[in-house]
Order: structure tokens, then C-alpha cells, then sequence
């Protein structure tokens, strides 16, 4: 009989991200805070007598790489491999989350076919071992395995989880045309930073980079009792956030085209309390204290941009979402 195995893979933003430099080994250094959100793509693994992988996709397949390059596939082929898993596995995706938005959609397929083939392996691999495997995939990958608030380093695949944000109303916007590469956003910031190789003193930013997070993060958490009872002086204060904890690639990004001021400008303009690009774009993202601003943004927005409602996630949402 087959056995079929079911997840919802949740996108991401960076709430910051900030580039160190380029390494010797040709990536760059960075330091982040990835969030999940609650756009996702769902995922069904068909486990069946017989053999080999196959992969169907429905949903927002324009512009979907070649099979052969599908973090998803190339996730079920490494879990295969490493945990030796016998029979056909079919990946079925139904894609929501869009390609090429910076918001991890291939990077969290991956992760939730690693999740739900280590819950089928003959013997349960450690989650060490489904880590590893997760960094060898994409520098994403780890921190869309473990969910909800995480801090990464490296080259983003080196994973901390931070406590949890609250849920607060999101959303997501992008131009309809311009669309954005993340080796030409690398290439474009290494021009600008001619000769900017990491050293040992550079990796020191990371307390920097920290000390930052825990000033502006906490905005972001759910108010203690004390905070609630202190009624709308609180509300009027939280949250600050344009203290430092900015997107590295966003000055670049917004030259290509004048659609990224627009959005951006319209998004402050309705009362947004964040705005910023998340990874390298298309996608910009948008927190609200409250549905309704981020309802009324999404309707202004909706007819002249993509874009799409949500709100973030906690590590424990995310890993149920993974684990069904």
C-alpha cells in the first residue's frame, strides 16, 4: 500500500540582513533573522513499490526551474541516498509562495521533505545528521527546518533559534516585472565593496549584529501582562525598529526599478510599523500592529502590485506544519 506523507512548507522574511563581506571560499559572510510566515507551499510524498523520484507541481509554476534543479527533488534524492529509503517517492508541490520573491519557497520544500522522509526512514536519522543534509542544499534551508525566529550566520546556514515574535499581520509585495537575482545582487554589492574579504576581526560583527537584535526584537514579542495592562502609552511606543537592522541589499535593489520606492513609500504610508526588502527581493514586506491596516494596505496594494496576506509564524507552528 502507499504511504503518503503531508506538510505545509512555510515562505520566510529576513527581518535584517546584513553582509560582512566575501569569504576566501567565494560566499559571502552574513548575519540575519529569518522569520516564517504563513504563506506556503503544501507538499505530498507518495511512498510507493518500485523506484526512482518523481516530481509534480501545480500552482505558480511560471518561471519554475528545471526538475533536475529543484531543491525539493534533489532533497528527496539526498534523503534517499542518505537514509536508505526503498521504493518510488513521488513529490507532489502545490506552489503559493512566488519564485524569485526572496522568500525561501525552494529552500522551505526543502526542508519539509527532509522533515517528512526522516519520519519515514527505516531508522530515524538524528536531527544532526538532518541538518547536515539541509546545509548542503541551500544556505536557507536549515533555518526554514527549524522555523519560526532564527539568527544566521555564516553564510546564512549557520542556525540559532531566537524566541518567538508574535503573529503579527503581514504583508507581502513585489513588481509585477522586475525580477532579481541573487548572484547578480551578491555581485552587484561586491562591486560596490571592492577587495571587502572577511577576516577574523570582521566576524566579530556578529556581537554587533546581536546586540542590535536584542534591542529591536523584543518590540516584536508578545507584550507581558504589565506591557497589555499599560493600555495604548505602550502600543504608541512599539515598535522602533529603523534603529539599525536593515536590509544590506535594498539600496541596490530599488535601482532597478522605480516600482521598489513605490511600494515601499506606499507601504509606510499605510501605517506600516516595518517595511523592509526580505533576502535579496523582489519581495518587500510590510508588519502592522493591527489585520485590519494590513487589510486596507493589501487592498490599495493588490491592484497595481502582486502581493499577498500573511503573518509570522512561531518555531512551534512551523515544525507541526512539518510534521503532519
Amino acid at each position: 500500500m502507499p504511504r503518503r506523507l503531508r506538510a505545509r512548507a512555510f515562505a520566510k522574511v529576513n527581518l535584517g540582513l546584513k553582509i560582512v563581506g566575501r569569504r576566501p571560499d567565494g560566499f559571502h559572510e552574513l548575519r540575519t533573522v529569518f522569520q516564517t510566515i504563513s504563506l506556503a507551499d503544501a507538499i505530498e510524498i507518495t511512498l510507493a513499490p518500485g523506484s526512482g523520484l518523481r516530481l509534480e507541481v501545480t500552482g505558480l509554476t511560471a518561471g519554475l526551474p528545471p526538475e533536475a534543479s529543484n531543491l525539493a527533488l534533489r532533497a528527496a534524492e539526498a534523503a534517499r541516498d542518505a537514509w536508505r529509503l526503498a521504493g518510488q517517492i513521488v513529490v507532489r508541490l502545490d506552489k503559493q509562495i512566488p519564485l524569485r520573491a526572496g522568500l525561501g519557497g525552494g529552500s522551505a520544500d526543502a526542508a519539509a521533505v527532509l522533515r517528512l522522509l526522516a519520519q519515514a526512514a527505516p531508522r530515524k536519522p538524528r536531527p544532526a545528521a538532518v541538518h547536515a543534509l539541509a546545509r548542503q542544499l541551500g544556505a536557507d534551508v536549515p533555518a526554514l527546518l527549524l522555523g519560526g525566529t532564527v539568527l544566521g550566520v555564516g553564510r546564512g546556514d549557520e542556525v540559532y533559534p531566537l524566541a518567538d515574535l508574535a503573529p503579527w499581520p503581514c504583508l507581502l509585495a513585489m513588481p509585477l516585472h522586475a525580477q532579481v537575482s541573487t548572484p547578480a545582487a551578491f555581485a552587484a554589492w561586491d562591486r560596490d565593496h571592492p577587495g571587502n574579504l572577511t577576516s577574523a576581526a570582521a566576524s566579530a560583527t556578529i556581537m554587533e549584529f546581536c546586540s542590535l537584535v536584542d534591542q529591536v526584537l523584543p518590540a516584536f514579542r508578545r507584550p507581558s501582562k504589565v506591557s497589555r495592562n499599560r493600555g495604548a502609552r505602550s502600543n504608541s511606543q512599539a515598535p522602533k525598529v529603523h534603529a539599525g537592522i536593515e536590509n544590506d541589499f535594498q539600496a541596490g535593489v530599488f535601482s532597478l526599478s522605480p516600482d521598489f520606492p513605490r511600494i515601499h513609500q506606499q507601504l509606510w504610508r499605510a501605517s506600516a510599523a516595518w517595511v523592509s526588502l526580505t533576502g535579496s527581493g523582489a519581495a518587500q514586506f510590510a508588519l502592522f500592529r493591527q489585520a485590519k491596516l494590513a487589510a486596507q494596505a493589501w487592498t490599495q496594494l493588490r491592484d497595481r502590485f502582486p502581493s499577498w496576506r500573511a503573518r509570522l509564524v512561531s518555531r512551534a507552528e512551523a515544525q507541526r506544519a512539518l510534521q503532519k
